[in-house]
C-alpha cells in the first residue's frame, strides 16, 4: 500500500513538473492577476487591526492563492465568500464605517476575481494567448463594473432623497425590474 502511495505521489510530481515546464505566459499572467485581485480584496475587506498581523497576511496570501491555483473549483466562491465575511466582520464587529468608495472597490475586486477566475478556468495552462484576448476580457469586465457602480451611486442618491414608504415601493419595483430583465435575458439566450 505504501508503494502505491509513493507511485501515485511520484506520478503527481511528474505531472506537476511537466505542467510547469510547458506552462505559457498568458495563463500564468491571468492566474497571477487572480491572486493579486483576491489578495487586495482581502486587504480591503478585513479590518486593518486584523489583516496587518503577520499570520493574518500569510492567511490572506493562502486565501488569494486558492482561486489562482484552482480556478475550476468552488474555492473561488469560498475565497469571495470569506472576503465578504471579512467585510461583515469589519463593519459589525470593528465598527468600521461603510463608505461608498470602499464598498465599490471591494465589489469591483471581487467581480474581477470571479471574472478572471472564469477565464483562467477556460485557459489550458499551456495555451498561447494573445494579449488582445486578456485586454478585451478586462475591458468588458471593467465596463460592467463601471456601469454597475454608476447605477449604484445614482440609486443611493435617490434612496437618500426618498426615504420612507416610497423607498419600500421603489425597492419592490426594483426587484420586479431585475426579475423582468433576468427573464428577458434568459429568453433571448439560445
Amino acid at each position: 500500500m505504501i508503494e502505491e502511495l509513493q507511485d501515485a505521489l511520484l506520478t503527481r510530481l511528474g505531472r506537476l513538473k511537466d505542467m510547469l515546464e510547458r506552462a505559457a505566459a498568458g495563463p500564468l499572467l491571468v492566474r497571477f492577476a487572480v491572486f493579486l485581485l483576491t489578495l487586495v480584496a482581502a486587504l480591503v475587506a478585513f479590518p486593518a487591526e486584523v489583516i496587518l498581523r503577520p499570520l493574518a497576511l500569510l492567511m490572506a496570501a493562502v486565501l488569494a492563492a486558492l482561486p489562482a491555483l484552482f480556478p475550476r473549483t468552488r474555492l473561488v466562491g469560498l475565497a469571495i465568500l470569506l472576503c465578504a465575511f471579512g467585510w461583515l466582520l469589519n463593519t459589525y464587529t470593528y465598527g468600521q464605517r461603510i463608505t461608498i468608495p470602499r464598498l465599490i472597490a471591494l465589489a469591483t475586486l471581487l467581480y474581477l476575481t470571479h471574472s478572471l477566475s472564469a477565464l483562467a478556468a477556460a485557459l489550458p495552462y499551456d495555451a498561447i494567448v494573445s494579449p488582445g484576448i486578456i485586454v478585451a476580457w478586462l475591458l468588458r469586465a471593467t465596463a460592467i463594473v463601471s456601469a454597475s457602480a454608476i447605477v449604484s451611486v445614482m440609486l443611493l442618491a435617490v434612496v437618500k432623497a426618498v426615504i420612507g414608504p416610497v423607498f419600500l415601493l421603489a425597492s419592490l419595483v426594483g426587484v420586479l425590474a431585475a426579475a423582468a430583465l433576468a427573464w428577458l435575458i434568459t429568453r433571448k439566450a439560445p
